[in-house]
């Protein structure tokens, strides 16, 4: 493993994701650590592991489901441009949902002040 090395605490430091998240895309095969060492098998990441991670959270912070960023991670751009447009279409649908969710909230609001 060539470069910089990074155990559980110092990626989570780093990331500012928890310890529970970061074991959670190992289990899920999202993020695997590069290598396991000692008799315990501390779990430890490389600078690919790392911009892996920093990817996933970018498409996160997007709106992707784990889903859809465990599918688009390795992607060519082009196919990753159709999840995301895809993912654009789902999240302007839930927007719209909300809206009409917050006018019916509205309107029941108004009615009780009458």
């Amino acid at each position: 493993m060539d470069g910089e090395r990074y155990t559980v605490g110092e990626l989570c430091t780093i990331t500012g994701i928890t310890r529970k998240t970061l074991f959670y895309y190992d289990r899920i095969h999202l993020l695997e650590p590069s290598a396991r060492i000692g008799a315990q098998k501390h779990k430890i990441y490389s600078n690919a592991d790392y911009e892996r991670l920093r990817n996933i959270l970018k498409y996160k912070e997007a709106g992707l489901l784990l889903t859809e960023i465990r599918e688009i991670l390795d992607l060519e751009d082009q196919h990753k441009k159709e999840i995301l447009l895809k993912t654009q279409q789902r999240l302007e649908t839930e927007i719209q949902q909300k809206q009409n969710q917050v006018q019916v909230l509205n309107q029941l609001i108004h009615s009780l002040q009458e």
